[in-house]
C-alpha cells in the first residue's frame, strides 16, 4: 500500500512538472509574437521610423507604439526564465545537474542584460526624447551603432549557452532528442552572432541579419511548439 502511495505521488509530481514546463514553453511563444516579427511588423505598418539618420529625425518620427517589440520583450523574458528553471527539474542524473545549474546561471545573466536593455528602450529612449536630448543615439536600438545592440546580442549568447546548457536534460524519446538538438542549435547561432558582432554590427541591418533574426524566430518558436506538445502529452498521460 505505502509503495503504491508513492508511486501515486511520483506520478502527480512528475505530472505537474511537465505542466510547467509546457506553460512556460507556451509563455515563450507568447513573447515571441509580442517581441518578435508580428510586433515588429506591427510598428512598421502602424508608425514606422524611417532608416536611421540621426536624432533629430528620430524624434520627429518618434511615436510611443514603436516601444512594442520592447515591451514585450518583458514576457519573452520570463518565459525563458521559468522554462529553464522548469526544465532544470529534469535533471535526474547527477551528472545533468551541473550543467542544468550551469543553465540557470547562464538565463540569470540574460535576464539582467537583457531586462536592462529593454528598461532603456521602453523608459530612457522616450525619456530622452521628451528632453530633445541627441544622447539618445547612442541608447535607442533603432540607431545600429547603439550600445543597446551590443547589449542585445552578447545577451542573447548568454541565452544561447543556457538552452546549450538545458539541452542535455532533454533524452530518451525521438522527440526528445529532436528538443536537444534545436536547443543546441539556438545555442550555436545566438553565440556565432555575438562574435559576428565583435567586428561591427553593421550587418545586423543587412540581408544577412534580417534573414538571421527570422530563421532565430522560428528556430525558437518550433522548438517552444514541441516542447508544448512533448509534455502536454506526458502530463496527460499520467506523467508517463
Amino acid at each position: 500500500m505505502k509503495q503504491r502511495i508513492e508511486i501515486i505521488i511520483k506520478m502527480s509530481s512528475s505530472g505537474f512538472l511537465y505542466r510547467l514546463i509546457a506553460i512556460s514553453a507556451a509563455v515563450v511563444i507568447a513573447g515571441m509574437l509580442l517581441s518578435g516579427i508580428p510586433a515588429t511588423l506591427t510598428v512598421y505598418w502602424w508608425h514606422p521610423q524611417p532608416e536611421w539618420i540621426n536624432w533629430e529625425t528620430f524624434i520627429k518620427n518618434y511615436h510611443p507604439v514603436q516601444s512594442l517589440p520592447f515591451a514585450g520583450g518583458f514576457i519573452l523574458i520570463l518565459g525563458f526564465t521559468f522554462f529553464i528553471a522548469a526544465a532544470k527539474q529534469l535533471a535526474v542524473p547527477s551528472t545533468l545537474k551541473v550543467p542544468a545549474t550551469l543553465a540557470t546561471i547562464f538565463v540569470a545573466a540574460f535576464a539582467a542584460i537583457i531586462g536592462t536593455n529593454y528598461a532603456l528602450q521602453v523608459a530612457w529612449v522616450p525619456e530622452l526624447v521628451r528632453q530633445n536630448s541627441p544622447a539618445l543615439a547612442g541608447i535607442t536600438m533603432h540607431n545600429p551603432h547603439s550600445i543597446g545592440w551590443i547589449l542585445e546580442m552578447f545577451g542573447y549568447a548568454f541565452l544561447g549557452l543556457a538552452t546549450w546548457s538545458i539541452a542535455l536534460v532533454f533524452w530518451g524519446s525521438k522527440m526528445m532528442n529532436t528538443i536537444r538538438y534545436l536547443l543546441i542549435a539556438n545555442g550555436f547561432i545566438s553565440i556565432a552572432a555575438a562574435i559576428i558582432t565583435t567586428a561591427g554590427v553593421n550587418w545586423i541591418f543587412k540581408a544577412e541579419g534580417i534573414i538571421g533574426y527570422i530563421t532565430w524566430n522560428l528556430l525558437i518558436i518550433i522548438t517552444m511548439v514541441l516542447v508544448y506538445y512533448e509534455f502536454r502529452r506526458r502530463r496527460l498521460r499520467g506523467g508517463q
